[in-house]
Order: structure tokens, then C-alpha cells, then sequence
């Protein structure tokens, strides 16, 4: 990410934010307020959240227990009116046949749904015995007789039996006491409780909750998503997503440190790159003075040992230089392109090759990168330098690399030299850290910046770098890249020209 300029000097920096990142997008229909208050801290919203989860449930509940009620004239349901009819003809047949009327009398006033009235034995003569069959089979007859409790002859005396047209179901009674009555029952069936329709109502209920729950912690920890794909954008080559500018108060606290800390960064990197080339630009002029006074030296070892010196100081100037452009990219050279990988490692195996290292590669990949052809190709030379100075040689190999979500592909730097112990793997990737500290710097070719540099730049262009030792002796150094676009071909082995 090359940090951006303004008009008040070429030191400072600003971050660039989601107005001026982003593209336009189009404008929509604004829609209209709440009318209530929103918590603005995530822990009122939170809250909210359960609260109002909670009282959905409430009442939804509520609303359903409500249209599952039982009527308010339980006369109706036919369980409840068989029910109490086998109490009235358990009474009449306990009762003295001279009060038998009066409980009768009284059993009409008290239950007016069931027309209860006295009967004189007849019945309609069609049919009679099949029809007292069918009407024993009935769930109704059943409770009836379950509640009398012994058995109990009953008469159908709907007329015709055509009980469907009416949906009522007029009976004879006559108790083992002689005792008789008609009756008028509802024709249904007694219904068990609504079992079904509770248990669904439940389920709906815990399904359409958790949805809505998933819904709003989505909407909550969306805002936090944002800020960790911009954090972790930020100092690559791919473009930071926006900020959020929605969201808790924590959030948008937090989003605004953020965007204040990255413009702080690119600030301070600008200021290093600028203070470096300064530098660099100024200790030019001298080292070129004193390299020139330094051929008039009659003494020829002196002479030697002040040039040398005076290369080593012009190296570790460039040295730094180079660290700091490659890793952070300077002013207008950070445009990145469509890259052929394959093209790249090849031309870096062609020109060790020209010199006579024993550089080759085994194996390619024809895959699309996006990034900087000159960057990418830095790094690679650095570990074949790596490889062929402490290994004798390298072999370059490429691969298919990361997940079926992110696809990439992988260049692996393979060398027989002794590796990296396990202790000082990681402190290689630190500038001015060298694998030969126990050489002095006379006797040293490097700063120790090679492998911090790799690291920059695989870094700036969204990879990764591993380093590993081989179970069978020697030493991996492994770049992945994420894949632009287009597929992959792969070629036989061969030997870099």
C-alpha cells in the first residue's frame, strides 16, 4: 500500500477512507427512522435483543394457548356431555321410581344442551336392531357406557338415523332399574387434546427465535468483520474494505482508533522511506570523495581495506534502501499487475544459470498473479541467492497452494545446505539478522536483509512465506501467492537454460 500525498508536504500521509476507497455506490431510498430509541452501546442492544426474543416467545405462546382454549360452555364438547349423561342415568337408576320424574325434571333445567325428557320404551320400528348395533359401536355410546359403569341399553331415535343432516344424536336410554330417558347428544367424536398444533406451535417458535437471533448477532458482529478485514487489508496489496460507519458505539469507537492509527502508520513509514532515501542520496556524494582520494593511496593493502570498507558502507546504505522500498513500496511504483508466474521464476533461473549456478527448475505452474513483476522477482532471487550461497545450488518447484475458498500457488526454493536450526528460524525474518553471525562483518557478503525483504514483499502482496528444513537434509524456503485468475497447467521437468 504506497501511502498517499498531500499538498502540505511530501512527509505526510493520509489514510485513505471509505469515501475516497470505495467506489460510489448508488443511492438508495433512505429508510425512515424508528421512532423509538436504539441503545447505542452493544451491551443495551444485547439486551434489547434477549428482551425482545423473550417477549416474542410470551407471546406467541399466549396467542396460541389462546386459540387452543377450551369453549366456555363445556356442554358442547361431546366428552363432557356423555359424561354427565351417565351421571343423570346413574341417579335415576339409584332413585326410587316415584322420584324419578322430579330428577328428571330437574336434570332438563340444570342441563338445557342435552333436551333430557322422559321416554315410553318405543322406537322406530325400521331397522331397529341394526340400528341399536350401529349406535353401540359409537365413541360416544362407549363413553356413555364407560361412565355408567355396567351395562346400559341405548336406542337410536333419530328419525330415519340420519343423524349427518342434523349432527345431533338422539338416544333412548333404559337403566338395568327400569328406569328410562331421551337424550340429545352432539354427533361427534370425543377429540383428544390438540397435541399436534402445541408441539408445531413450539417448534415454529424455537425455529423462527433462533433464526431471529442468528439475524440480529449477525447484525451485531457484522460491523466487527468489517473492522478485521480492514486491519487485516491493511499493508497489502489488496484494497482495504471501508470502515464501518454503522454500528455500537464500541464499534464505531474502535473504527474511527483504527483509521486514525493506520493514517499514524502511513505517516511514519513515509517518513522512514523519505528519510532513508535522504540519506542514502547524501552518503553517495562522500563515499564517491573518499573513494576517489582512496586511489591515491600508495600503500596497496591500505588502498584495498578503505575500498572495501567503503563497499560495505555503500551496501548496507543500498541494503536498507532497498528493505524499506520493497517492503512498504514507494510513491507511484505500488501499481500492481496481472503477473505469469511461471514467466517470472523462469527468467529468475535463467540468470543464475548464465553465471553458472547450479540452479534449476523442476517442475512449473502457468498461473495468473496479481502484484509487481519487479517486487516478486526480488524476492525469489533472494532465496536462490540464499540457496546457492549456503547449499551449493538450488532447485525451484512449483505447486498448487491454500484452500478450495482462497486457491493459490506455491514456490519452493529447495537447497541441500544445513538449514536453520529450529531456535533461529524465526529471527532470520528480522533485518540485519545474519544465518553466519559467527563471521565478523569483514568477512561477511550480506546485512541480513534478504530474507526480511522476502518477507515484505510476499507479505505486500498477500502471502505467506514458510521456512523449513527437510526431513532428509537441506533447507525449503516456500512462498505462497494467492491465485488471480485463470488456471493452472503444469510442465515437465527441466533444466533452466
Amino acid at each position: 500500500m504506497s501511502p498517499v500525498r498531500t499538498a502540505s508536504g511530501p512527509a505526510e500521509a493520509a489514510v485513505p477512507t471509505a469515501a475516497t476507497t470505495a467506489p460510489p455506490r448508488p443511492r438508495h431510498r433512505a429508510w425512515p427512522r424508528l421512532p423509538w430509541p436504539r441503545p447505542k452501546k452493544a451491551a443495551g442492544q444485547i439486551a434489547l435483543l434477549v428482551v425482545a426474543a423473550l417477549l416474542a416467545a410470551h407471546v406467541f405462546a399466549g396467542m396460541t394457548m389462546l386459540a387452543l382454549r377450551e369453549p366456555w360452555r363445556p356442554d358442547e364438547r361431546p366428552g363432557v356431555a356423555a359424561t354427565r349423561l351417565s351421571t343423570v342415568a346413574r341417579l335415576l337408576d339409584a332413585a326410587a321410581p316415584a322420584e324419578r320424574d322430579g330428577l328428571l325434571r330437574a336434570a332438563a333445567q340444570g342441563l338445557p344442551t342435552l333436551r333430557i325428557a322422559p321416554w315410553d320404551g318405543t322406537a322406530p320400528s325400521a331397522g331397529q336392531g341394526t340400528a341399536e348395533e350401529e349406535i353401540g359401536r359409537h365413541p360416544l355410546i362407549e363413553r356413555l357406557r364407560d361412565g355408567f359403569g355396567r351395562a346400559l341399553p341405548v336406542t337410536d331415535l333419530s328419525p330415519n338415523h340420519d343423524r349427518g343432516s342434523t349432527g345431533l344424536l338422539q338416544i333412548g336410554i333404559t337403566t338395568p332399574a327400569g328406569a328410562r330417558l331421551r337424550a340429545v347428544l352432539p354427533d361427534d367424536f370425543p377429540r383428544p387434546p390438540a397435541q399436534g398444533p402445541i408441539i408445531f406451535t413450539f417448534v415454529f417458535l424455537g425455529v423462527s427465535l433462533t433464526l431471529l437471533s442468528f439475524w440480529a448477532t449477525r447484525a451485531l458482529t457484522a460491523p466487527l468483520a468489517g473492522l478485521a478485514a480492514a486491519a487485516e487489508a491493511f499493508g497489502t496489496a489488496e484494497e482495504p474494505p471501508p470502515l464501518p460507519k454503522r454500528g455500537p458505539e464500541e464499534v464505531l469507537a474502535l473504527a474511527r482508533a483504527l483509521d486514525r492509527m493506520r493514517t499514524r502508520l502511513l505517516r511514519l513509514l513515509d517518513d522512514r522511506t523519505q528519510m532513508l532515501a535522504a540519506i542514502s542520496h547524501d552518503l553517495r556524494t562522500p563515499i564517491t570523495r573518499l573513494r576517489l582520494r582512496a586511489e591515491f593511496i600508495e600503500d596497496e593493502r591500505a588502498r584495498e581495506m578503505t575500498l572495501r570498507d567503503l563497499d560495505q558502507m555503500n551496501g548496507l546504505v543500498e541494503s536498507a534502501l532497498s528493505y524499506v522500498r520493497d517492503g512498504q513500496g514507494t510513491p507511484g511504483e505500488g501499481e500492481t499487475t496481472l503477473i505469469d508466474l511461471a514467466s517470472v521464476v523462469q527468467t529468475v533461473c535463467d540468470g543464475f544459470s548464465d553465471i553458472g549456478a547450479a540452479v534449476s527448475l523442476e517442475r512449473t505452474r502457468h498461473v495468473l498473479v496479481r502484484g509487481r513483476p519487479d517486487d516478486l522477482q526480488r524476492a525469489i532471487t533472494n532465496l536462490v541467492d540464499n540457496a546457492v550461497k549456503y547449499g551449493g545450488g538450488a532447485r525451484l518447484v512449483m505447486g498448487p497452494a491454500g484452500s478450495g475458498d482462497r486457491p493459490g500457488v506455491a514456490v519452493e526454493v529447495l537447497d541441500d545446505g544445513p538449514g536453520i536450526p529450529d531456535a533461529e528460524r524465526s529471527a532470520m525474518l528480522q533485518p540485519f539478522v545474519r544465518g553466519d553471525r559467527a563471521r565478523n562483518l569483514d568477512a561477511a557478503s550480506g546485512f541480513g536483509l534478504g530474507l526480511s525483504i522476502v518477507l515484505a514483499i510476499v507479505e505486500g502482496h498477500g502471502g505467506r512465506l514458510r521456512l523449513e528444513n527437510r526431513p532428509g537434509g537441506g533447507f525449503c524456503a516456500r512462498i505462497e501467492l494467492p491465485l488471480a485468475a485463470g488456471r493452472s497447467g503444469e510442465t515437465g521437468a527441466g533444466k533452466a537454460a
